[in-house]
């Protein structure tokens, strides 16, 4: 299963409700991640949503995943 960054995964996320995720970080890491997403003319939010697939889509991350058969898993 690969994470896709697709254009229909993003207009599914809009329809579906997103839950908050919270993180704390180092204040340097804070002020150049914001001053990049500024330039960029983005969001923090779209930075770290980015951040999040490029990780998920990394081999180790995969590997964990088809392993556990975590593209099963499904809402409620």
């Amino acid at each position: 299963m690969e994470v896709s960054a697709g254009k229909n995964r993003r207009m599914n996320a809009k329809k579906m409700k997103k839950p908050e995720v919270r993180a704390y970080v180092e204040e340097d890491v804070e002020r150049i991640v914001k001053t990049i997403a500024a330039l960029r003319g983005t969001s923090m939010n779209a930075v770290v949503n980015e951040a999040i697939e490029l990780w998920l889509n990394q081999p180790e991350q995969q590997a964990t995943i088809e392993k556990h058969r975590l593209e099963e898993i499904t809402e409620e």
